[in-house]
Protein backbone atom coordinates (compact mmCIF):
# COMPACT_ATOMS: atom_id res chain seq x y z
CA UNK A 1 0.00 0.00 0.00
CA UNK A 2 2.82 2.36 0.87
CA UNK A 3 4.43 1.55 -2.46
CA UNK A 4 1.28 2.50 -4.38
CA UNK A 5 0.92 5.75 -2.41
CA UNK A 6 4.53 6.65 -3.15
CA UNK A 7 4.04 5.99 -6.88
CA UNK A 8 0.88 8.16 -6.98
CA UNK A 9 2.76 10.94 -5.20
CA UNK A 10 5.62 10.80 -7.72
CA UNK A 11 3.14 10.92 -10.61
CA UNK A 12 1.41 13.98 -9.13
CA UNK A 13 4.72 15.75 -8.65
CA UNK A 14 5.79 14.93 -12.22
CA UNK A 15 2.48 16.13 -13.69
CA UNK A 16 2.58 19.30 -11.62
CA UNK A 17 6.14 20.09 -12.72
CA UNK A 18 5.41 19.63 -16.42
CA UNK A 19 1.88 21.12 -16.46
CA UNK A 20 1.60 24.15 -18.80
CA UNK A 21 0.40 27.52 -17.45
CA UNK A 22 -2.91 28.66 -18.97
CA UNK A 23 -1.24 32.04 -19.41
CA UNK A 24 1.32 30.69 -21.87
CA UNK A 25 5.09 30.45 -21.72
CA UNK A 26 5.75 34.19 -22.05
CA UNK A 27 4.35 35.21 -18.67
CA UNK A 28 7.22 35.54 -16.20
CA UNK A 29 5.16 36.80 -13.23
CA UNK A 30 5.08 34.66 -10.10
CA UNK A 31 1.65 33.04 -9.59
CA UNK A 32 1.42 34.42 -6.06
CA UNK A 33 1.34 37.98 -7.37
CA UNK A 34 -2.23 37.46 -8.61
CA UNK A 35 -3.52 34.20 -7.05
CA UNK A 36 -4.17 33.00 -3.49
CA UNK A 37 -3.71 29.48 -2.10
CA UNK A 38 -7.44 29.18 -1.47
CA UNK A 39 -8.63 29.09 -5.06
CA UNK A 40 -7.17 29.77 -8.53
CA UNK A 41 -10.22 31.86 -9.44
CA UNK A 42 -9.72 34.27 -6.58
CA UNK A 43 -7.62 37.11 -7.98
CA UNK A 44 -5.85 39.57 -5.73
CA UNK A 45 -6.86 43.19 -6.41
CA UNK A 46 -4.39 45.97 -7.23
CA UNK A 47 -2.14 44.38 -9.86
CA UNK A 48 0.38 47.07 -10.91
CA UNK A 49 0.04 47.22 -14.67
CA UNK A 50 2.82 49.83 -14.77
CA UNK A 51 5.32 46.99 -14.31
CA UNK A 52 4.34 45.73 -17.77
CA UNK A 53 5.14 47.14 -21.20
CA UNK A 54 1.67 48.74 -21.33
CA UNK A 55 1.01 51.09 -18.38
CA UNK A 56 -2.65 51.90 -17.78
CA UNK A 57 -3.36 55.64 -18.09
CA UNK A 58 -6.48 57.76 -18.49
CA UNK A 59 -9.64 55.84 -19.41
CA UNK A 60 -7.71 52.57 -19.60
CA UNK A 61 -7.52 52.54 -15.80
CA UNK A 62 -11.25 51.90 -15.44
CA UNK A 63 -11.68 49.35 -18.22
CA UNK A 64 -12.41 45.76 -17.12
CA UNK A 65 -9.47 43.39 -17.61
CA UNK A 66 -11.44 41.04 -19.88
CA UNK A 67 -12.21 43.86 -22.33
CA UNK A 68 -8.56 43.68 -23.40
CA UNK A 69 -7.57 40.21 -22.21
CA UNK A 70 -10.08 38.08 -24.08
CA UNK A 71 -8.05 34.95 -23.32
CA UNK A 72 -5.83 33.85 -20.42
CA UNK A 73 -2.78 34.34 -22.63
CA UNK A 74 -2.08 37.93 -21.67
CA UNK A 75 0.59 38.34 -24.36
CA UNK A 76 -2.18 38.13 -26.98
CA UNK A 77 -3.72 41.42 -25.79
CA UNK A 78 -3.68 44.13 -28.46
CA UNK A 79 -1.65 47.28 -27.78
CA UNK A 80 -2.35 49.46 -30.84
CA UNK A 81 -5.29 51.85 -30.68
CA UNK A 82 -6.78 50.84 -34.01
CA UNK A 83 -6.78 47.16 -32.95
CA UNK A 84 -9.37 47.87 -30.26
CA UNK A 85 -11.07 51.07 -31.41
CA UNK A 86 -13.08 51.53 -34.59
CA UNK A 87 -11.45 54.07 -36.94
CA UNK A 88 -14.24 56.62 -37.26
CA UNK A 89 -12.02 58.71 -39.54
CA UNK A 90 -12.05 55.91 -42.11
CA UNK A 91 -8.32 55.96 -42.72
CA UNK A 92 -8.12 59.68 -43.55
CA UNK A 93 -5.85 60.51 -40.61
CA UNK A 94 -3.64 57.43 -40.50
CA UNK A 95 -3.25 54.97 -37.64
CA UNK A 96 -1.24 57.12 -35.26
CA UNK A 97 -4.22 57.96 -33.01
CA UNK A 98 -1.99 59.42 -30.29
CA UNK A 99 -1.01 62.22 -32.65
CA UNK A 100 -4.41 63.80 -31.93
CA UNK A 101 -5.96 61.89 -29.03
CA UNK A 102 -4.90 60.89 -25.51
CA UNK A 103 -6.05 58.09 -23.22
CA UNK A 104 -7.76 60.74 -21.11
CA UNK A 105 -10.27 61.81 -23.78
CA UNK A 106 -11.09 61.60 -27.48
CA UNK A 107 -11.39 65.41 -27.60
CA UNK A 108 -8.60 67.00 -29.64
CA UNK A 109 -6.84 69.83 -27.78
CA UNK A 110 -3.72 70.35 -29.91
CA UNK A 111 -5.32 71.58 -33.12
CA UNK A 112 -2.82 74.41 -33.65
CA UNK A 113 0.26 72.24 -33.27
CA UNK A 114 -1.25 69.60 -35.59
CA UNK A 115 -1.65 72.20 -38.33
CA UNK A 116 1.89 73.41 -37.67
CA UNK A 117 3.21 69.87 -38.15
CA UNK A 118 1.14 69.48 -41.31
CA UNK A 119 2.79 72.56 -42.83
CA UNK A 120 -0.21 74.88 -42.63
CA UNK A 121 0.02 76.89 -39.38
CA UNK A 122 -3.21 78.55 -38.23
CA UNK A 123 -2.31 82.24 -38.19
CA UNK A 124 -4.30 85.43 -38.52
CA UNK A 125 -7.79 84.92 -39.94
CA UNK A 126 -7.17 81.18 -40.31
CA UNK A 127 -6.85 80.87 -36.54
CA UNK A 128 -10.48 81.89 -35.96
CA UNK A 129 -12.00 80.33 -39.09
CA UNK A 130 -14.68 77.66 -38.81
CA UNK A 131 -13.01 74.26 -39.27
CA UNK A 132 -15.84 73.04 -41.50
CA UNK A 133 -15.11 75.79 -44.06
CA UNK A 134 -11.92 73.95 -44.98
CA UNK A 135 -12.66 70.43 -43.79
CA UNK A 136 -15.90 69.88 -45.73
CA UNK A 137 -16.09 66.24 -44.69
CA UNK A 138 -15.46 66.89 -40.98
CA UNK A 139 -19.16 66.38 -40.17
CA UNK A 140 -18.61 62.73 -41.17
CA UNK A 141 -15.40 62.67 -39.10
CA UNK A 142 -13.37 62.37 -42.29
CA UNK A 143 -10.33 64.65 -42.68
CA UNK A 144 -9.32 64.25 -46.30
CA UNK A 145 -6.06 65.79 -47.53
CA UNK A 146 -6.53 69.43 -48.50
CA UNK A 147 -4.79 71.60 -51.06
CA UNK A 148 -3.18 74.43 -49.06
CA UNK A 149 -2.68 76.70 -52.07
CA UNK A 150 -4.36 80.04 -51.21
CA UNK A 151 -5.91 80.35 -54.67
CA UNK A 152 -7.89 77.12 -54.26
CA UNK A 153 -9.95 78.62 -51.44
CA UNK A 154 -9.72 82.32 -52.30
CA UNK A 155 -10.18 82.32 -56.07
CA UNK A 156 -13.27 84.54 -55.67
CA UNK A 157 -11.17 87.18 -53.88
CA UNK A 158 -8.66 87.18 -56.71
CA UNK A 159 -11.30 87.84 -59.38
CA UNK A 160 -13.17 90.29 -57.16
CA UNK A 161 -10.38 92.79 -57.93
CA UNK A 162 -11.58 93.02 -61.56
CA UNK A 163 -12.13 96.59 -62.72
CA UNK A 164 -10.31 98.06 -59.72
CA UNK A 165 -6.95 99.89 -59.81
CA UNK A 166 -5.36 96.73 -58.44
CA UNK A 167 -7.03 94.34 -60.89
CA UNK A 168 -4.89 91.27 -60.24
CA UNK A 169 -5.47 89.61 -63.60
CA UNK A 170 -4.86 92.76 -65.66
CA UNK A 171 -1.70 93.56 -63.71
CA UNK A 172 -0.44 90.01 -64.13
CA UNK A 173 -0.30 89.19 -60.42
CA UNK A 174 0.24 85.49 -59.90
CA UNK A 175 -1.95 83.33 -57.68
CA UNK A 176 0.58 82.91 -54.88
CA UNK A 177 -1.32 85.20 -52.52
CA UNK A 178 1.28 84.93 -49.74
CA UNK A 179 3.79 86.82 -51.89
CA UNK A 180 1.87 90.04 -51.24
CA UNK A 181 -0.53 89.25 -48.41
CA UNK A 182 0.47 88.36 -44.88
CA UNK A 183 -0.78 85.01 -43.58
CA UNK A 184 -0.66 86.42 -40.04
CA UNK A 185 -2.98 89.29 -40.95
CA UNK A 186 -6.68 89.49 -40.23
CA UNK A 187 -7.58 90.91 -43.65
CA UNK A 188 -6.27 91.17 -47.21
CA UNK A 189 -4.69 94.57 -46.53
CA UNK A 190 -1.95 93.06 -44.37
CA UNK A 191 1.41 93.42 -46.09
CA UNK A 192 3.04 90.22 -47.30
CA UNK A 193 6.66 89.34 -46.66
CA UNK A 194 7.59 87.39 -49.78
CA UNK A 195 6.92 89.79 -52.66
CA UNK A 196 10.03 90.29 -54.77
CA UNK A 197 10.54 94.07 -54.60
CA UNK A 198 14.29 93.89 -55.26
CA UNK A 199 14.05 96.41 -58.09
CA UNK A 200 13.44 98.89 -55.24
CA UNK A 201 14.39 97.21 -51.92
CA UNK A 202 11.91 97.91 -49.13
CA UNK A 203 14.45 98.44 -46.36
CA UNK A 204 14.54 100.80 -43.41
CA UNK A 205 12.09 103.67 -43.82
CA UNK A 206 10.81 102.16 -47.09
CA UNK A 207 9.37 99.13 -45.28
CA UNK A 208 5.90 100.70 -45.23
CA UNK A 209 2.37 99.89 -46.37
CA UNK A 210 1.98 99.46 -50.16
CA UNK A 211 -0.67 102.17 -50.37
CA UNK A 212 1.74 104.75 -48.94
CA UNK A 213 3.45 104.73 -52.34
CA UNK A 214 0.81 103.17 -54.56
CA UNK A 215 -1.91 105.71 -53.79
CA UNK A 216 -5.41 104.29 -53.83
CA UNK A 217 -3.98 100.85 -54.47
CA UNK A 218 -3.28 101.75 -58.10
CA UNK A 219 -0.40 99.46 -59.12
CA UNK A 220 -0.73 100.28 -62.82
CA UNK A 221 0.87 103.69 -62.41
CA UNK A 222 4.66 103.57 -62.58
CA UNK A 223 6.41 105.27 -59.68
CA UNK A 224 9.74 107.00 -60.17
CA UNK A 225 12.55 105.70 -58.01
CA UNK A 226 14.01 109.19 -57.74
CA UNK A 227 14.03 110.19 -54.06
CA UNK A 228 12.61 113.66 -54.71
CA UNK A 229 9.42 112.09 -56.11
CA UNK A 230 8.35 111.39 -52.55
CA UNK A 231 10.82 113.46 -50.53
CA UNK A 232 10.89 116.84 -52.29
CA UNK A 233 9.98 118.51 -49.01
CA UNK A 234 12.96 116.91 -47.32
CA UNK A 235 15.32 118.44 -49.87
CA UNK A 236 14.03 121.94 -49.10
CA UNK A 237 14.46 121.27 -45.38
CA UNK A 238 18.00 120.00 -46.01
CA UNK A 239 18.97 123.14 -47.97
CA UNK A 240 17.68 125.30 -45.14
CA UNK A 241 19.70 123.37 -42.55
CA UNK A 242 22.73 122.59 -44.72
CA UNK A 243 23.14 125.10 -47.61
CA UNK A 244 25.68 122.84 -49.32
CA UNK A 245 22.75 120.71 -50.55
CA UNK A 246 22.15 123.43 -53.14
CA UNK A 247 25.82 123.75 -54.12
CA UNK A 248 28.45 121.10 -53.44
CA UNK A 249 25.91 118.31 -52.79
CA UNK A 250 23.80 119.14 -55.83
CA UNK A 251 25.76 116.84 -58.15
CA UNK A 252 25.08 113.80 -55.97
CA UNK A 253 21.91 111.75 -55.66
CA UNK A 254 20.32 111.34 -52.23
CA UNK A 255 21.27 107.65 -52.17
CA UNK A 256 24.96 108.42 -52.55
CA UNK A 257 25.02 110.01 -49.10
CA UNK A 258 21.91 108.84 -47.25
CA UNK A 259 20.65 105.38 -46.35
CA UNK A 260 17.08 104.16 -45.91
CA UNK A 261 17.64 103.79 -42.18
CA UNK A 262 17.32 107.49 -41.30
CA UNK A 263 18.09 110.76 -43.06
CA UNK A 264 20.87 111.39 -40.56
CA UNK A 265 22.61 108.11 -41.32
CA UNK A 266 25.16 109.27 -43.89
CA UNK A 267 27.45 107.02 -45.89
CA UNK A 268 29.69 108.76 -48.45
CA UNK A 269 32.39 106.20 -49.17
CA UNK A 270 33.75 108.18 -52.13
CA UNK A 271 35.26 110.57 -49.61
CA UNK A 272 38.15 108.17 -49.01
CA UNK A 273 39.32 108.57 -52.61
CA UNK A 274 40.61 112.05 -51.76
CA UNK A 275 40.62 112.17 -47.95
CA UNK A 276 40.19 109.20 -45.64
CA UNK A 277 37.32 109.49 -43.17
CA UNK A 278 36.26 105.82 -43.22
CA UNK A 279 39.87 104.71 -42.91
CA UNK A 280 42.97 105.97 -41.16
CA UNK A 281 42.93 108.04 -37.99
CA UNK A 282 39.72 109.89 -38.88
CA UNK A 283 37.65 106.71 -39.02
CA UNK A 284 35.08 106.78 -36.22
CA UNK A 285 36.02 110.24 -34.97
CA UNK A 286 33.05 112.06 -36.52
CA UNK A 287 29.28 111.71 -36.74
CA UNK A 288 28.16 114.72 -38.82
CA UNK A 289 29.74 116.22 -41.95
CA UNK A 290 29.62 119.76 -40.58
CA UNK A 291 31.98 118.76 -37.79
CA UNK A 292 34.76 119.01 -40.38
CA UNK A 293 33.19 121.28 -43.00
CA UNK A 294 31.89 124.81 -42.67
CA UNK A 295 28.09 124.79 -42.73
CA UNK A 296 27.59 127.12 -45.66
CA UNK A 297 27.35 126.94 -49.43
CA UNK A 298 31.13 126.85 -49.72
CA UNK A 299 31.38 123.79 -47.49
CA UNK A 300 35.14 124.17 -46.97
CA UNK A 301 37.06 121.80 -44.69
CA UNK A 302 37.89 123.19 -41.28
CA UNK A 303 40.74 121.14 -39.89
CA UNK A 304 41.61 123.54 -37.07
CA UNK A 305 38.15 123.09 -35.52
CA UNK A 306 39.33 119.69 -34.28
CA UNK A 307 43.08 120.02 -34.48
CA UNK A 308 43.57 122.95 -32.16
CA UNK A 309 47.14 123.70 -33.22
CA UNK A 310 49.22 126.45 -31.72
CA UNK A 311 50.04 128.56 -34.75
CA UNK A 312 53.49 129.45 -33.48
CA UNK A 313 54.33 125.81 -32.78
CA UNK A 314 52.89 124.67 -36.11
CA UNK A 315 54.86 127.33 -37.96
CA UNK A 316 58.05 126.04 -36.34
CA UNK A 317 57.20 122.42 -37.26
CA UNK A 318 56.70 123.42 -40.90
CA UNK A 319 59.76 125.64 -41.19
CA UNK A 320 61.37 125.00 -44.56
CA UNK A 321 58.17 123.51 -46.08
CA UNK A 322 57.46 125.15 -49.41
CA UNK A 323 54.13 126.99 -49.78
CA UNK A 324 53.20 126.33 -46.14
CA UNK A 325 50.21 128.39 -44.99
CA UNK A 326 48.40 127.99 -41.68
CA UNK A 327 44.86 127.27 -42.87
CA UNK A 328 42.58 124.24 -43.40
CA UNK A 329 42.81 124.25 -47.19
CA UNK A 330 46.59 123.97 -46.98
CA UNK A 331 46.32 121.16 -44.43
CA UNK A 332 44.23 119.05 -46.82
CA UNK A 333 46.43 119.79 -49.83
CA UNK A 334 49.55 118.61 -47.99
CA UNK A 335 47.91 115.79 -46.00
CA UNK A 336 45.41 114.28 -48.49
CA UNK A 337 45.42 110.92 -46.75
CA UNK A 338 45.07 112.50 -43.31
CA UNK A 339 48.48 111.23 -42.21
CA UNK A 340 51.55 112.98 -40.92
CA UNK A 341 54.26 113.03 -43.55
CA UNK A 342 51.89 113.17 -46.56
CA UNK A 343 53.00 115.50 -49.31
Amino acid sequence: MRKITFIILLVCIFVNIHAKSPHGDKLKVDCGVCHTTDNWTKIKPGFDHNTTKYPLTGQHKIVGCKKCHASLKFSEAKTECYECHTDLHQGTTGRDCERCHTTKSWIVTNTKSLHQQAGFPLRGAHETADCNRCHKSASNLRFNNLNTDCYVCHKDKYFATAGKPFDHKVLGFDTDCARCHNMAGMDWNSIGKGFDHNFFPLTGGHNIACNDCHKGGDYRKKISSDCTTCHSGKKLQAIASYPAHASVYAKFTCGECHTTKTWNTVKFKQHDSYFGIYSGKHNGTWTRCVECHTNNAGYKPNCTSCHDHNKTKTDQQHRGVDDYVYNSASCVSCHPNSRKGDD
